[in-house]
């Protein structure tokens, strides 16, 4: 039978690091705290962030510096010297060499960015380009954190179904770019970063290796719990004066919501995984979630009786990289050997949407 299988992976995160004392400094929190409630003690941001935090730590008047970068950019400066598709081409690029595949092999692509270069076309469409490839689809998702696997979804079912032989799935985020690092976001600013992640999947013909099953959901009756209006119809004009000083073109979570949605899906799914391939956690090898917050992982493993050696996981040093913490994770664990050939390995994800998905591999 023809299955996908990953034949690739790469990863890409922002060279400038922002430490939670560095966050300490531009709203009222502390690394204890951070790290108490979100197991993050630093994370990776463009250099753009890098600089306004610099400048924010020093500014006497937070809030009114904040609202300046926000009205005319870091001194009139509007132009990203990186973008969300800069670190999708590279973690694709790693993935591409790690897979022996050149670009132009490629059948599809298929990425799943929160918040692109443009409001359109997607970052797929901008990434295809800079790989030069002039008709190559691109399938733009936006599933936020749970994006990955909704691509990784898609993507098998057209190695499957015989479409496509080689499909490259992407979740890339610069997230770092809309938040409000005062104390007015300070819920959300401390969690997000910046980054890429990206698998090659190619066609095989049977063996026991490729992915197995996926398992997704949305729920989009409890909208307040994660949105963001910035380019969104929701309001008329979409973009408008008042719409960004009322702070509607900035996101909005309500993390106690999102804590016991994402609690509570992550354990459906999971066990909707395991019971339609009929097996148990004893025989999964690895276990890799969303990197939102190491508490949730902490309280779904606690639940399913997961141990901590099944588990992997990098938040602490990346933060929530949204839809590209599951394949970042997934090369860290693959270069670091906790993924050897062989090996059944889970990954789950929960996002804004609500939308949450689980996949199973073998590797």
């Amino acid at each position: 039978m023809r299955k996908a299988r990953i034949v690739g992976t790469g990863m890409a995160a922002p060279s400038s690091v922002v430490d939670n004392h560095l966050l300490s400094r531009c709203m009222n929190t502390s690394d204890e705290w951070i790290v108490q409630r979100t197991g993050i003690r630093e994370r990776r941001v463009s250099p753009d962030t890098y600089r306004m935090l610099l400048r924010l730590a020093e500014a006497p008047d937070k809030i009114a510096f904040m609202d300046e970068v926000f009205a005319q950019g870091l001194d009139g400066k509007i132009d990203s010297t990186l973008t969300v598709s800069d670190l999708a081409f590279d973690a694709s690029s790693m993935a591409l060499k790690n897979a022996g595949v050149e670009p132009r092999q490629l059948d599809c692509i298929v990425d799943s960015s929160t918040v692109p270069d443009f409001a359109y076309p997607h970052t797929g469409c901008v990434l295809q380009g800079k790989f030069g490839l002039t008709s190559t689809p691109a399938i733009c998702l936006q599933q936020g954190c749970a994006g990955f696997i909704f691509g990784l979804a898609v993507a098998d079912q057209f190695i499957r179904n015989g479409i496509y032989e080689r499909v490259l799935v992407v979740g890339a985020e610069l997230l770092s770019s809309i938040f409000d690092y005062t104390d007015r976001g300070r819920d959300m600013a401390v969690l997000f970063a910046d980054g890429a992640g990206a698998v090659v999947l190619q066609a095989v013909e049977s063996g026991e290796s490729g992915l197995i099953s996926h398992h997704l959901h949305s729920d989009g009756t409890i909208l307040d719990g994660l949105s963001g209006e910035v380019w969104g119809t929701s309001t008329y004009p979409a973009i408008s004066k008042k719409k960004i000083e009322e702070g509607r073109g900035r996101p909005r979570m309500n993390g106690r919501s999102v804590f016991v949605q994402a609690v509570r899906r992550f354990r459906e799914v999971i066990g909707v995984c395991l019971n339609t391939n009929r097996l148990t956690v004893a025989d999964v090898d690895l276990f890799i979630f969303h990197q939102a917050n190491i508490r949730i992982i902490e309280a779904v493993a606690d639940a399913l009786k997961i141990p901590p050696g099944k588990t992997f996981n990098n938040v602490e040093r990346y933060g929530n990289t949204a839809a590209a913490s599951v394949p970042m994770a997934l090369h860290e664990a693959r270069a670091a050997g906790r993924i050897k050939d062989g090996d059944l390995v889970l990954l789950a994800a929960f996002g804004t949407g609500f939308s949450w998905g689980a996949s199973l591999l073998r590797w």
